[in-house]
């Protein structure tokens, strides 16, 4: 493609042709949806000792190598069971990172504890290690790093802070199924782990998630907290628990079916996301002013968010970055190359920690931290700088195959080859302020197919 061909959102030609068929996500082969038809037809469907919810258990502790799993309701739960596992309590501090998705920070509500944010490295998205010792205080109790996108965070670094202030460390894995840090299967890098597999996520399966831990006693503890119900136990009075919190944390059988029908190909789909996104990242390298994802020779990259960043600088343009992203997303969405912020806030921006009065009164909950802790949005500046000015969230990692990543890279060349171009765009003032525009909404004003990814 002749890179200075007239841009689309000025009325030329696509570089994304016109009807293409995008492979929907997930992707379940003929043998899992009859294996699924199987299961419905002929097995226990309810119940946390279903021969599919023990299989799943016994199968991925097997698959990341630690001893004690349980199939629970979605990784948010997954994320709860370790912190109550953990004996994490009222006043309690967590260390968690400025920016993710909301189920850590929330989780650690959930306990009555107080979440501490820790602000981000600029390349890996991941918690920065060398902020953490800053943030412990005789109060804090844990860790909760979080393998941002797909990439492992920096566990050797993390373990060893923990094991100094004596922390236990909890992995948030739901992006990184399959990932490998130095050698071992993320899941198997802490004291405990929790993954999400829902059906957006690397190993999909409708709604559920999976605690892990290495501890028997962590393992032991987890009763307390959920409604675990057994069907096939002898009698009627150890089917349930009669002396339990009872959060409904079960896990779907046909959840469990399908994610065990993944399970047994994600090698192979994290091997396909993995070849596609190095592809596109071999391409867009090539492009001035385009970062692609940086990925550290000690570990691999699951690829659940493919995510770029922009440097405007290099390329000789004084433009607020802002600015330049929201023009660079119209012009690449009406190339046909599809975009998205992908949560656009940071967690300590969020009204529940600095309106906390607020939803005192409109909830029934009350903050467990006391008067004298304070969230400011600006003490987590890369946090910051991420989402207001200078990446996106690609849909490469679900692309269908290697024509749309090169439709996607012909995309960049083009937008990128003509920049002046694109700076001259008229968009309303509103979509040019990266911490309150939503990025989709440009595209919809220009007429693009919002992201589904």
């Amino acid at each position: 493609m002749n890179s200075k061909e007239k841009l689309a959102v000025f009325g030329g030609q696509s570089a994304m042709p016109e009807g293409i068929e995008r492979t929907r996500w997930p992707r379940y082969n003929d043998s899992e949806l009859e294996e699924l038809c199987r299961v419905l037809r002929e097995e226990q469907i309810g119940g946390c000792d279903a021969p599919q919810i023990l299989k799943l258990e016994e199968e991925w502790s097997q698959k990341i190598g630690t001893p004690y799993c349980c199939a629970v309701g979605s990784g948010t739960a997954a994320l709860h069971m370790a912190l109550w596992a953990a004996g994490i309590g009222k006043g309690d501090e967590v260390l968690v990172p400025a920016y993710t998705f909301l189920s850590g920070a929330l989780s650690v509500l959930h306990q009555g504890a107080v979440p501490i944010f820790v602000d981000i490295q600029p390349d890996s998205y991941n918690m920065d290690p060398s902020q953490i010792e800053k943030c412990i205080t005789p109060k804090t109790k844990a860790i909760i790093p979080v393998h941002l996108g797909g990439l492992p965070a920096d566990m050797d670094e993390i373990n060893t802070i923990a094991k100094k202030y004596g922390l236990v460390v909890i992995e948030d894995a739901a992006h990184a199924p399959g990932a490998i840090y130095k050698g071992k299967m993320v899941g198997n890098l802490a004291d405990a782990s929790a993954l999400s597999i829902n059906a957006m996520k690397n190993l999909p399966a409708g709604e559920a998630g999976i605690f892990s831990t290495q501890h028997q006693e962590f393992f032991d503890r987890i009763d307390g907290l959920w409604l675990r119900v057994r069907f096939h136990k002898p009698r009627e009075e150890m089917k349930y628990p009669l002396a339990t919190l009872g959060y409904n944390y079960r896990c779907s059988v046909i959840a469990a079916a399908l994610a065990r029908g993944q399970l047994a190909r994600l090698d192979e789909l994290n091997g396909t996301r993995r070849q596609l996104c190095e592809r596109l990242s071999a391409q867009l390298d090539r492009i001035p002013g385009v970062i692609p994802p940086h990925v550290p020779t000690d570990r691999t990259h699951a690829y659940h968010l493919y995510r770029v960043r922009f440097d405007p600088k290099s390329v000789g343009l004084q433009v607020p970055p802002s600015e330049f992203r929201a023009k660079v997303v119209a012009a690449l969405g009406a190339e046909g190359v599809l975009c998205r912020a992908w949560m656009n806030w940071i967690i300590p921006s969020l009204p529940i920690f600095t309106k906390p009065e607020t939803f005192e009164s409109q909830y029934p909950w009350q903050r467990p931290w006391q008067q004298n802790y304070t969230y400011k949005p600006q003490d987590y500046p890369e946090a910051i700088k991420l989402v207001q000015e200078t990446s996106l969230v690609m849909e490469a990692p679900t692309a269908a195959n290697k024509k749309i990543i090169d439709y996607i890279a012909n995309g960049f060349w083009k937008v990128f080859s003509q920049l002046d171009a694109v700076m001259k765009l008229d968009l309303p003032p509103e979509l040019l302020d990266g911490g309150t525009a939503n990025l989709e909404e440009i595209q919809k004003l220009l007429g693009v197919a919002r992201p589904t990814f």
